[in-house]
C-alpha cells in the first residue's frame, strides 16, 4: 500500500479521488432511496433521478481511472478499526470492472425508462436495479474479504427481487427460487473459503492474502482454493447447475441484460481477484479447466438448437462463462479479464436488441436449408485461417513457447475464421466474397492478438502472469481444442443432416440439454408448472 494514502490528511487529492471511487456504489444507493413509487409525477422523478445517478457513477468511475494512472495500485482504508472492514482496492482489475459496471448499468437504466414506460411499478424496478448495481460495485472494489462477502450476498438478494418482479408468472418464480438455492450454496462456499484464508494469514485484507500466497505455496491448503472455485462455478451458471440462467427469461429484458452482462461475471471476477490463491493449488486449476471446458462445450452445442432468441443467448452465456473459467484454469488471468469486458459489452447489446432480431432475419432472407460443406472447402478454410493466425502470432511475439495458454485459447479463433470463410463460399460463393471473408478474418485475428497484448500490459501486476503449462494442463487444453473443432464440424453438417431420423432424435435430446436440468430440478425437489418440469 502507498503510505501516503493511509491517512486522509496526508494526501487530500488522492483521498478525494478515492472518495470518487467509493462514490460509485454510494450514488447508486442514494438515488435508489429517492425513487419512490406513486403518481406519474413520482415515476418521472424516479427516471430523472436514476439517470442522474447513472451519469454520476460513470463520472466517478472515470475519476478512479485518473487515480490509478496518477498513483498506481493501492488500498484505501477507513480510519481506525473500521479499516479491517471498510477498505477499497484500487488496481487495474477493480477500476476496469467498476467502469464496466457503471457503463452497462447506465445503458440498462436508460433502456428501462422506455421499456417499462407506463408500468405502475417502474420506480420500484429502478430502485431494485440501482440497489443491485450498488452491490456489484461493492464486490468489485472491496479491499477486504468482509466487505466482499457482504456485497456478494447483497448482490444475490437484490437480483432476486428483480427476477420475481412479475409475481404472477409461475415459471419466473420457480426459476428465481432455483437461483436462490444455488446462490446460497455459493455464499456458503465463499464464506468458508474466506474463513480458512483469514485463519491462515491472520488478515482480512485481500492484498495481504494474495501476498501470502505469492510468498509461500504452503500458506494455504487446497481447501480455500477449491471452495473459491465452487463459489465461482455456482455463481456463473456452470454445468450441471446452469439451468436457472435459461429459465429467468420471464423477468424484464433489462434484468436479463444486467444479469448476463454483469452479475454472471462475478464468478470469474472472484477467481481473478484471488488468482494467487487459485494459482497455488494445481487441483483448483484442474477443476476450473475440467468444469469450464465441459460447460463451454455443452453450452455451445445446446445453443445451436434453441429456437428462441433469448434461449440461444442464455446458453451462449453458459458457454462463454465456461470458456472464461477455462482461461483461468490455464493461468491466463489477463485473458479472462479481457473476456469479461468483451462478453459484457456484447451480451448487453445482444439482449437489449433481441426484440429486433426477427425483423433482421426476415430482411436478410436466410435460407431454410444450408448447402453441404465440401471437404476441399474445409481444407482451404483451414489453410487460410491457420496461416493468418500463425502470421499474427509471430508478429506480436505471442507464441506457443512464450504464452502457450493464450495461443491455445486463440486457436479456437481459427475455427471461427474457418466458419466465416466456409459460410462465405457456400452456395454461390465467388473469389471476391472469399477475399472479403479472409480479410475480415485477418482483421479479427489482428484485433485478438492486439487486445491480448494490451491486456497483458494493463493487468500486469494485478494478476499473476500466464506462464508455462504443466503436462496435464497442456493435455486438457489440447483435448479442449479437439472438442471445439468437432463442434465446429458439427455446426457445418448438422443443419443439412436433420432430415435423417437419427439426427432428428439427437437434435431433440440436444435441444433439451440431454435433460440434465430436469434431473437437477428433481434433485433439489422443485415443483412442476402445468404438469411440466421447470426448464
Amino acid at each position: 500500500m502507498n503510505p501516503s494514502l493511509a491517512t486522509p490528511l496526508a494526501a487530500p487529492l488522492p483521498m478525494l479521488l478515492a472518495a470518487m471511487f467509493v462514490g460509485v456504489p454510494i450514488t447508486w444507493l442514494l438515488t435508489a432511496l429517492f425513487c419512490q413509487k406513486g403518481s406519474d409525477y413520482r415515476q418521472a422523478r424516479a427516471r430523472s433521478l436514476s439517470l442522474a445517478g447513472g451519469i454520476a457513477a460513470m463520472i466517478f468511475s472515470l475519476g478512479a481511472i485518473l487515480l490509478l494512472s496518477l498513483y498506481g495500485p493501492t488500498t484505501v482504508y477507513a480510519p481506525g478499526i473500521l479499516g479491517d472492514v471498510f477498505s477499497v482496492r484500487i488496481d487495474a482489475v477493480s477500476v476496469a470492472m467498476t467502469t464496466l459496471v457503471s457503463f452497462v448499468g447506465l445503458v440498462v437504466l436508460r433502456f428501462s425508462h422506455s421499456y417499462l414506460m407506463g408500468d405502475a411499478r417502474q420506480a420500484d424496478f429502478l430502485r431494485y436495479l440501482m440497489q443491485t448495481l450498488a452491490a456489484v460495485s461493492v464486490v468489485v472494489m472491496a479491499g477486504n474479504v468482509v466487505l466482499l462477502v457482504a456485497g456478494w450476498v447483497f448482490m444475490s438478494l437484490s437480483l432476486h427481487r428483480l427476477l420475481v418482479f412479475y409475481p404472477d408468472r409461475p415459471r419466473a418464480q420457480l426459476a428465481a427460487r432455483k437461483k436462490f438455492i444455488i446462490a446460497r450454496g455459493s455464499d456458503l462456499a465463499l464464506a468458508l473459503a474466506v474463513g480458512l484464508m483469514v485463519a491462515a494469514t491472520g488478515s482480512t485484507d485481500i492484498t495481504a492474502i494474495a501476498s501470502a500466497a505469492q510468498n509461500s505455496a504452503d500458506t494455504f491448503s487446497a481447501a480455500p482454493a477449491l471452495l473459491l472455485v465452487l463459489a465461482a462455478l455456482l455463481k456463473s451458471a456452470q454445468f450441471p447447475t446452469h439451468g436457472w440462467i435459461a429459465e429467468v427469461m420471464e423477468a424484464p429484458t433489462p434484468v436479463s441484460a444486467l444479469l448476463h452482462a454483469g452479475i454472471v461475471n462475478a464468478g470469474g471476477f472472484l477467481i481473478i481477484r484471488f488468482a494467487d490463491v487459485i494459482a497455488s493449488s494445481g487441483v483448483a486449476l484442474y477443476a476450473l479447466l475440467l468444469v469450464g471446458g465441459v460447460t463451454a462445450l455443452f453450452g455451445s452445442l445446446v445453443m445451436m438448437t434453441q429456437r428462441s432468441v433469448k434461449g440461444a443467448l442464455a446458453y451462449s452465456t453458459v458457454a462463454q462463462m465456461g470458456f472464461m473459467l477455462l482461461q483461468c484454469g490455464l493461468g491466463a488471468f489477463s485473458s479472462a479479464m479481457l473476456h469479461i469486458i468483451a462478453h459484457s459489452l456484447y451480451k448487453a447489446h445482444a439482449f437489449l436488441s433481441s426484440g429486433s432480431v426477427v425483423d433482421i432475419a426476415r430482411g436478410n432472407g436466410f435460407p431454410a436449408k444450408a448447402a453441404p460443406v465440401r471437404p476441399a472447402l474445409i481444407l482451404l478454410s483451414l489453410f487460410i485461417a491457420g496461416g493468418i493466425f500463425a502470421v499474427w502470432s509471430s508478429v506480436v511475439g505471442i507464441t506457443i513457447a512464450t504464452k502457450p495458454a493464450i495461443v491455445g485459447l486463440g486457436a479456437i479463433l481459427v475455427f471461427g475464421a474457418m466458419h466465416l470463410v466456409i459460410q462465405s463460399s457456400r452456395g454461390q460463393g465467388s473469389a471476391l466474397v472469399l477475399f472479403r471473408a479472409s480479410s475480415t478474418a485477418a482483421v479479427v485475428a489482428g484485433l485478438y492478438f492486439t487486445l491480448q497484448t494490451l491486456a497483458l500490459l494493463v493487468f500486469e501486476g494485478s494478476v499473476p502472469e500466464a506462464g508455462k503449462l504443466d503436462a496435464l494442463q497442456f493435455a486438457l487444453m489440447m483435448l479442449m481444442l479437439g472438442t471445439f473443432g468437432a463442434v465446429t464440424v458439427l455446426q457445418w453438417y448438422l443443419p443439412s443432416a436433420r432430415s435423417n431420423a437419427r439426427w432428428q432424435a439427437f437434435w431433440v435430446h440436444l435441444s433439451n440439454g440431454f435433460y440434465v436440468n430436469q434431473l437437477f430440478n428433481q434433485f433439489i425437489a422443485l415443483p412442476r408448472v402445468n404438469g411440466e418440469a421447470n426448464r
